[in-house]
């Protein structure tokens, strides 16, 4: 299967210099990088020309990863489906999981399907959300929302008796992390073991995943019933914790084109 939208055709291609990783890598060009801990700079703050040059566009922007992937850029919200095929071993196993797919619903109408072995074949998901950045970039932050339910958390470890289960207390501060979510198509999955369901913070670490089965118990997973469902699931402690997120809060560092987009 090509890259594509489920049912969406013909959509446009965004112009040279629209795309937030256009923006950026065009603002940092040439440029001294600054400490990013220290830096008060912010995406706003990056104001490249707003029409690249022909040779901007062919040093810069073409090389940064495969112009097939543009189109892709701005609707990939967390309100659209995505699925990712990253293992082209075993074409009938695909085959099987995307009719299981079809069936299920799990990404449908104005979904992306990032299915290009040129593109991703042999790489794992951290690998892949470096040259497709907007994932996980396209989404809102609530910095504030975040912070104030790691407060929580972290009282609710400190008063209650969470010997046998620690992260317990963190399971909706680690839901309020996630901006977004995708099925990933890898060995596992099309040798038999179910697609995986990765939820994925703003830096682009996992923060939850699990393996889906086709039992019916994810059909008609994209659009509004995203909002609580998998929230839910977080509490019931459905899957298995990112790394990390296996303190409780995340430890982890970001990947380095997803840190910079969010400078």
């Amino acid at each position: 299967m090509p890259l594509r939208f489920i049912e969406v055709p013909n959509p446009e291609v965004p112009a040279w210099g629209e795309l937030e990783l256009d923006v950026y890598l065009l603002s940092e060009w040439d440029k001294p990088h600054p400490d990013p801990l220290v830096s008060n700079e912010s995406p706003a703050d990056r104001k490249p020309p707003a029409s690249p040059t022909q040779a901007q566009i062919d040093d810069i922007l073409r090389p940064a990863r495969p112009e097939a992937l543009r189109v892709y850029g701005h609707n990939t919200g967390a309100d659209a489906g995505c699925w990712i095929r990253l293992c082209y071993t075993n074409e009938e196993g695909h085959n099987a999981l995307w009719s299981a797919n079809e069936s299920a619903q799990w990404v449908t109408y104005g979904g992306v399907v990032l299915d290009d072995e040129s593109i991703f074949g042999g790489l794992d998901l951290a690998a892949a959300l470096e040259i497709f950045p907007e994932r996980v970039t396209n989404e809102a932050v609530n910095i504030e929302l975040r912070e104030e339910s790691l407060k929580d958390a972290k009282w609710s470890a400190e008063e209650g008796d969470w010997a046998e289960n620690p992260l317990g207390p963190y399971a909706l501060y680690q839901a309020d992390c996630v901006v977004t979510h995708m099925y990933v198509e890898d060995d596992v999955a099309v040798n038999g073991g179910g697609v995986l369901h990765v939820f994925l913070d703003d830096r682009g670490n996992v923060v939850r995943q699990w393996r889906v089965q086709d039992d019916g118990s994810e059909s008609n997973y994209d659009g509004t019933s995203f909002a609580g469902v998998w929230k839910v699931a977080f509490e019931g402690e459905k899957g298995e914790v990112g790394p990390a997120y296996r303190e409780g809060e995340r430890t982890a560092a970001p990947h380095t084109h997803l840190e910079n987009l969010r400078l």
